[in-house]
């Protein structure tokens, strides 16, 4: 089973144990039942997962970035690490000596180069670049699960399995609070009277649990965008 409904059946399974105290802990259980009653048991019977119609793109903001370059006395054109934003790029060579754009240097910012008009003096480090660079957009994409939960109730006897039932019934409305935490709803759908294969009689109690799921993903900055068209 996923880690997602393991995590949603832990909470509901967790607000049972702490309303109904009469019930022992390991009594509350998922798709198993204990050796007698009084029991519960939660159970996913089916679900599905669908588009939710919604994104956005959350800009992470930016970070500067400091790099030192070797110099071997030749070589004009240096390809750095992170691609610049426009009008942030700094470079001193030696260290120290702040050199001019476009006089001294000039920078590709969509393949993220310098190249100076002469080569930089040979050496390590030679050359120090600042620059503030684009962290990414995080995209983030909703969608919506939908399951169907029962809860079973077993007890000793018929006034036994009312009574839990109802109040399982009570601690779910209470914990409504505690579910939208976790953007979870439940929306009750109906009961019935159910005998399995042991004879005893319990109470299932149907459920539709409702769970908003993000799917965030980082991507790149959007650098440009360029727009043809022909006349027509």
């Amino acid at each position: 089973m996923s880690p997602m409904f393991t995590e949603i059946e832990d909470i509901l399974i967790s607000v049972i144990r702490e309303k109904l105290a009469e019930i022992p802990k390991e009594h509350v259980t998922v798709n198993g039942w204990p050796s007698k009653p009084p029991a519960v048991k939660v159970s996913n019977l089916k679900f599905r997962i669908q588009n939710a119609d919604m994104a956005e793109n959350r800009d992470m903001g930016k970070v500067e970035i400091e790099e030192r370059l070797d110099s071997d006395g030749v070589k004009t054109s240096f390809v750095l690490q992170e691609k610049p934003l426009r009008n942030s790029v700094r470079v001193e060579s030696p260290p120290g000596m702040l050199l001019t754009e476009k006089n001294d240097y000039a920078v590709d910012y969509t393949k993220g180069s310098i190249d100076f008009g002469k080569a930089p003096a040979k050496g390590k480090n030679k050359i120090l670049v600042r620059c503030f660079s684009q962290k990414g957009v995080l995209n983030v994409k909703s969608l919506k699960l939908k399951a169907l939960y029962c809860f079973d109730v077993w007890g000793s006897d018929r006034s036994e399995t009312d009574s839990l039932a109802e109040k399982i019934v009570k601690a779910l409305i209470a914990s409504e609070d505690l579910f939208l935490k976790d953007e979870i709803e439940l929306k009750p759908l109906g009961g019935a009277f159910i005998i399995e294969n042991d004879q005893t009689e319990k109470i299932r109690l149907r459920y539709l649990l409702e769970k908003d799921i993000h799917i965030e993903q980082i991507v790149g900055p959007i650098e440009r965008i360029e727009i043809t068209g022909k006349n027509i």
